[in-house]
């Protein structure tokens, strides 16, 4: 009996550890597994909604992190290992099919994680299969940690934390960063080692060699070919990004300063959403004197067509659309870097509203505290003891926010009193906050930006 109990325990804890792992790789990056899934679903020639993909793919890995813990711990030991052979049902037969098929380069099973082979895979679910078919025969006859009374805690503790690690990766970035351009890296190296990796093949006395440029042999040797310089522009190699003649130019656009990177990987009719807000952000770059840049995964005809969407005021260049997946997720984002190096990355939705309103770059260092955090209130206001506009924002942001509006910039209305017409619950004599300029909203992300002439920078465009 003891002997059995070890044994159970080492299957718990070794399917567990697999399935928590697996979902946790899933849920904290989940754009890459829906990146991974759409790879399948092109291979199958099946086209699936984005919405149902993403609802597949976030609920697939909640259920494989949940299935993990119950079956670790031995809660739910019927429900949990029957869940869990109901999984490997499909993926023994799938990862079988893609050992021999070989459709995509690596199952994705753990994500950007750890990549492992089609082989190792199919193995490993072997594995997991063997030690499900001896816990559906011998798990109940172990107790687990926890009693029956309280398992309903670990079933929702372990659904809220991959759920939230998903909703944070999808509306952010992942909370933990396993791809080559992570926070505090180079943005991208370019693509100039692929002149120097240019090799030429000769001939003599039927024994080939190769040589570089600068090494070609004499006359004796006969020219066999010369082989494309093999690159790397999406796992670490380096991004190359093109301008309008094909030239890689991700070196000779990184200035020494701050800049913004405007990422679109797949660049469509979805960005227009965002077209004024990014319009607003460009505009608040030029004043306080941050570079801006916008890099798209689009070529010729397809970016055309997104400058005259969009009628961008900003220089756009181009580069591999795999590439920039791999270095941000999402549909839109950006990316802010000091000197070249990756300071932080985020989509466009997840940016606050008010962000091109600032008045400083040091804004962008910590863009959702800029109104909390130091300097003073932007209606002037002040506290006990402080003359006018000497009052810090993190209190302005609590203590006094009946008294000014910090973000919108405006009046608070009384009773009675149209919206920005009177003091309300302003202090006497408050002066009012700055003006809106014209025509803009500083919540009006939706709305399409203004037609203006665009500089168009891509490889092959028209």
């Amino acid at each position: 009996m003891k002997l059995r109990g070890i044994l159970v325990w080492v299957a718990r804890l070794a399917v567990g550890a697999t399935f928590i792992i697996s979902g946790w790789a899933k849920a904290i990056d989940p754009w890459g597994f829906i990146i991974k899934v759409n790879e399948y679903l092109a291979v199958w020639g099946m086209n699936v909604p984005e919405e149902a993909v993403l609802a597949g793919c976030v609920a697939l890995a909640a259920i494989e992190f949940l299935t993990g813990i119950l079956i670790a711990v031995g809660a739910m030991k019927r429900t949990a290992v029957a869940v869990a052979a109901a999984m490997m049902l499909v993926m023994l037969p799938l990862t079988l099919y893609i050992l021999i098929a070989d459709p995509v380069a690596d199952c994705g099973c753990f994500g950007e994680f750890l990549i492992i082979s089609n082989t190792a895979t199919f193995l490993k679910n072997v594995v997991l299969s063997a030690l499900i078919i001896y816990l559906l025969m011998r798990n109940t006859s172990v107790r687990g940690l926890y009693p029956a009374a309280i398992q309903w805690l670990v079933v929702i503790v372990s659904l809220a934390f991959p759920l939230f690690l998903s909703f944070a990766g999808y509306q952010v970035q992942p909370l933990v960063d396993f791809r080559p351009y992570k926070t505090g890296t180079g943005i991208f190296t370019g693509n100039s080692q692929a002149t120097e990796e240019q090799y030429y093949i000769y001939e003599k006395d039927g024994v080939q060699s190769k040589f570089s440029l600068d090494e070609l042999p004499d006359s004796t040797w006969t020219f066999v070919e010369a082989p494309e310089a093999e690159t790397d522009n999406s796992f670490g190699g380096g991004i190359a990004v093109f301008d309008s003649d094909g030239f890689d130019v991700a070196e000779d656009i990184i200035e020494d300063g701050q800049q913004l990177f405007l990422i679109v990987p797949e660049p469509d009719m979805h960005y227009l959403i965002h077209a004024h807000y990014v319009e607003r952000l460009y505009n608040y770059a030029q004043r306080t004197g941050v570079g801006f840049t916008a890099i798209l995964g689009a070529q010729g005809v397809d970016m055309q067509q997104w400058a005259d969407w969009t009628r961008p005021n900003f220089e756009v260049f181009t580069a591999d659309a795999t590439a920039l997946k791999q270095l941000v997720r999402g549909t839109e984002a950006l990316v802010y870097t000091d000197g070249g190096m990756i300071k932080w990355k985020r989509t466009l939705r997840s940016l606050p509203a008010d962000l091109p309103d600032s008045v400083s770059a040091t804004t962008l260092d910590t863009p959702d505290g800029k109104a909390r955090h130091g300097g003073p209130c932007r209606n002037n206001c002040s506290g006990p003891g402080q003359s006018p506009g000497q009052f810090p924002r993190r209190a302005c942001s609590c203590f006094c926010r009946w008294l000014c509006c910090g973000h919108c910039r405006i009046r608070h209305t009384g009773p009675g009193e149209a919206r920005g017409s009177g003091p309300g619950h302003m202090r006497p004599g408050l002066p009012p906050g700055p003006p809106e300029r014209p025509g803009q909203s500083p919540d009006a992300r939706g709305s399409f930006s203004r037609a203006a002439p665009h500089n168009i920078k891509d490889k092959g465009g028209q």
